[in-house]
Formats: C-alpha cells, sequence, structure tokens
C-alpha cells in the first residue's frame, strides 16, 4: 500500500523519498549537500620548512638520550646456572635384570649361581629386579649381603643399592597396569626408591617397573 520512506545516502549526498501518485509509489531524489568528514592524515602532514632551516637542522649537534653511552656490567649468573666442577659429579651405575624367577629358581634351581655371576661382574650402585619372588635369597646365595641393601617390592618387584655409598630416604609403589586376558597373570606395579649420597648428599630417584602382558600392549 501507500508508504513514505524517507533515507540517507551518504556516499551520493542525496536522499531518497517517496510520494504516491495515483496509487503508486514514484522516487523523487532531492540533492543535498554533502559533509567533508576531517581526516587525520591531515594533522600529520608535517609543517613546510625552507631548504637552509633544512641544512641548518643537519648541522646542529644531535642530543644523546642519558645514559646512552653508559657500559653496562654483565649480571653474574645465578647459582643455579653455574656448572658444577666435574669433580662434584656422583657417577652412578644401575643395573636392570629380569631373573626370570619362574625358570632360574623354580625349574633349574638357581642355575649354578649364574645370576649372581651378572651382578657381580658389574657391581651396581643400584640395581632393579624383576621376577624377584625372593630378593634376600639373592642377596644371601650370592653372597651380596654385605655390600648390598634389598628391598622387596610388590608383584615380585625388587631393589638393591650398595650399603657404604647410598642411603635410603624412601620408598614406595603403585598399581599402574593389569594383564590382558589373553595372557593374564597378575597385576603389576612400579616401585621406587629415593637415595641419598652419603659423599655428597645428592640425592637419586631409582624406579623400576615390570610391563604388563600381552608384550607391548599396556595391559588393561
Amino acid at each position: 500500500g501507500p508508504f513514505l520512506f524517507l533515507g540517507t545516502f551518504a556516499s551520493m549526498g542525496c536522499s531518497l523519498s517517496t510520494k504516491k501518485v495515483a496509487g503508486a509509489v514514484e522516487p523523487t531524489i532531492v540533492p543535498q549537500a554533502v559533509v567533508a568528514q576531517p581526516t587525520l592524515l591531515a594533522k600529520l602532514e608535517p609543517e613546510p620548512i625552507s631548504a637552509a632551516e633544512f641544512k641548518e637542522k643537519l648541522a646542529a649537534p644531535q642530543q644523546q638520550p642519558a645514559g646512552a653511552h653508559e657500559v653496562k656490567k654483565a649480571r653474574k649468573p645465578s647459582k643455579e646456572l653455574v656448572a658444577e666442577p666435574l669433580a662434584a659429579v656422583v657417577k652412578v651405575k644401575a643395573l636392570t635384570y629380569n631373573l626370570l624367577w619362574w625358570s632360574l629358581y623354580g625349574e633349574r634351581s638357581g642355575n649354578g649361581g649364574s645370576a649372581i655371576a651378572v651382578i657381580e661382574a658389574s657391581m651396581p650402585d643400584v640395581m632393579g629386579l624383576q621376577e624377584c619372588n625372593d630378593v634376600t635369597r639373592v642377596m644371601i646365595e650370592g653372597g651380596l649381603s654385605a655390600n648390598y641393601t634389598a628391598v622387596q617390592g610388590p608383584h615380585a618387584l625388587a631393589v638393591a643399592f650398595k650399603t657404604a655409598r647410598w642411603e635410603l630416604a624412601g620408598e614406595g609403589s603403585e598399581v599402574v597396569a593389569v594383564d590382558q586376558a589373553e595372557q593374564f597373570f597378575s597385576s603389576r606395579s612400579v616401585m621406587w626408591v629415593r637415595l641419598i649420597h652419603q659423599a655428597s648428599k645428592k640425592v637419586v630417584f631409582f624406579v623400576n617397573h615390570h610391563g604388563p602382558l600381552r608384550i607391548n600392549s599396556g595391559g588393561r
């Protein structure tokens, strides 16, 4: 039906109005003055100077900001970033060994001390044993109890460390997996010990784990 519409076209500088003519709507263009919008670019234009004034500014000495020529002293690195001398480094020899208890002790009665021979050949600072049902037996039968302190963990895990060099500061364990049903044997734990080096008082955190079955499956 008939209506009246008023609008503004800023880009054209005109307005559009309508009027009823014999039942129809016909547009009528009414020109308007274009209002110029201020621009920031005009404010950024430098004021013109003469060639003589420009040469005079170039010849004038440039003022340096305060402290521009000061030589700053290098800060000393913090104590944590300073490399320790080689003599202070504590070397730790570690051994991980799956005894296969069901075979070595269950079927072969220790196999003439073959596992002990492996341990004595390396004499590590700390060892992590898997499938070790009785670490005390291993230490006693091998004559290692005079040199090592043993810690029996869950699920046939054990740790032993040199008594003369290390002191036990803490121990613990946690169940982290279960064998898959296709090859189920038991749950699987991780055990750890925190050892203090008696000479330097440095701390070693040692972790021992026997992964679940099936092999490389992650268990369940």
